[in-house]
């Protein structure tokens, strides 16, 4: 994935692409751009960031971040990422919105044009000389497809490359996730993502997609489980349990191809 550059400092119309939310690799909330140029350097109105927290180890790595936009704006609806990267070669992108009504959702990733890029609905296959990379989708009704946009690696000079962009639809808490695997280009490994229901280990209950939910990922000989709460989901005394594996956080790694199915490893509380 590559930022989308500049390409020109004067304010005209490709000023003002470059700067689209849709030229970034975000997500849009009900095909509302957010930030409105006023002139070249300066917006109408800026977005806080909020909800920070970032975590890494010789195993893992965790970002996460939301902003106000969308509340600010009038929509009602709060978006947050979560990355969490498996080292050395998965990362995993949980998108979350939280609203109180239904509306309509985009992602954008945008490729380096040294590649080819490939596929369609849920699945695509990015592939150039240094590396293959796969990314795969889960979300509800999620459409997805690829399409043009301006890259710019130098002042006033741009290029043709490809991005994948999603569409999706929500009523309330919405998630999308997006797992990416990285290989070398004569990989024939295949990504294999799965949800995987989450229940109360004591209340034995199944809980809600907009409560916990877990997402097994098969690449090769490594098999992970990711379990994501997106609310508050249990009193100290309670765990949960997916696909066999038990634990406790908002965001918790376990590695199956190593046996792990108790605790893992928490990469937030």
């Amino acid at each position: 994935l590559i930022d989308s550059g500049r390409f020109t400092y004067v304010f005209e119309r490709d000023r003002k692409a470059f700067k689209e939310v849709r030229a970034h690799n975000t997500v849009m909330v009900d095909n509302d751009d957010l930030y409105v140029c006023k002139d070249s350097w300066e917006c109408e109105k800026l977005t806080r960031a909020v909800n920070h927290r970032f975590y890494s180890n010789e195993s893992y790595g965790y970002a996460e971040g939301g902003h106000l936009g969308y509340i600010i704006d009038g929509l009602g609806v709060f978006a947050n990422r979560r990355v969490i990267f498996i080292k050395p070669d998965i990362l995993v992108i949980a998108d979350e919105f939280y609203a109180n009504k239904e509306h309509s959702y985009n992602q954008f990733f945008h490729f380096n044009n040294s590649g080819t890029l490939t596929g369609a609905n849920d699945y695509y296959v990015y592939k150039s000389t240094k590396v293959r990379a796969e990314l795969k989708m889960i979300s509800n009704n999620l459409t997805s497809k690829i399409d043009a946009y301006k890259l710019s690696r130098k002042y006033n000079k741009c290029e043709d490359a490809q991005l994948v962009e999603t569409s999706f639809s929500g009523d309330g808490f919405t998630s999308a996730f997006t797992v990416i695997s990285l290989s070398s280009p004569e990989s024939t490994n295949k990504l294999n993502i799965q949800k995987v229901p989450v229940k109360s280990n004591f209340k034995g209950i199944t809980f809600k997609d907009n409560q916990l939910e877990a997402v097994n990922i098969r690449v090769g000989e490594s098999f992970y489980t990711l379990v994501i709460a997106h609310e508050e989901f249990a009193s100290p005394t309670d765990t949960f349990l997916a696909d066999g594996c038990i634990g406790f956080g908002s965001t918790v790694v376990f590695n199956r191809s190593a046996g792990e199915t108790e605790i893992g490893t928490v990469l937030a509380w």
